[in-house]
């Protein structure tokens, strides 16, 4: 008569007897090491599913759409930083390292990729200029909501020519790469 017995992690145990020994024999280790290679395996492959559905930045193709629109907002807060540290609020480095960002993005991302990398300027743009609102010192009068659609329509009238300039040289870039097959 056969009888199984429990594992100390809880899964059940290779039968006893004959039917158990060519279990132990299929799998060495003590009670319960096929159960538990076998979740093993089973896990394993989830793992790999989770870690494929998460965004990833970069391949070896290039940036992904989400990579494009970090290396823009990276820049763009690299230079907004360097303006505030000279101070003054977004000035002249951050419009340059802005427009150069998604230049690069641009030129980085990947082919189907383009599209997305010239839409998002204006959306990157709206992004740092809100950051950039919340950490500078000016305090606009009114509720958080009023303060920030103040900030971001005062950085969106004084910062078109930068979200402008950003947009085209991501257009010319993207148009450029499709031309050229690239």
């Amino acid at each position: 008569m056969s009888t199984t017995t429990a594992d100390p992690v809880g899964l059940p145990a290779a039968a006893e007897g004959p039917v158990g020994d060519v279990l132990q024999h299929a799998v060495p280790g003590p009670p319960g090491a096929r159960a538990r290679h076998l979740l093993g395996a089973a896990t394993t492959t989830a793992r790999r599913a989770a870690l494929a559905a998460r965004p990833h930045l970069v391949d070896r193709r290039g940036l992904t759409a989400c990579g494009a629109t970090a290396l823009a907002l990276l820049l763009g807060t690299l230079g907004g930083v360097v303006d505030a540290v000279r101070g003054g609020g977004l000035g002249t480095a951050f419009g340059v390292c802005f427009v150069l960002g998604c230049g690069a993005a641009a030129l980085a991302a990947h082919r189907e990729d383009l599209r997305a990398a010239v839409v998002m300027p204006p959306l990157a743009y709206v992004v740092l200029a809100l950051g950039a609102g919340a950490v500078d010192g000016v305090r606009l009068p009114g509720s958080l909501p009023t303060r920030s659609a103040l900030e971001l329509v005062n950085a969106l009238a004084l910062g078109a020519p930068v979200v402008i300039s950003a947009t085209a040289l991501a257009l010319v870039v993207a148009l450029g790469r499709a031309v050229t097959r690239r």
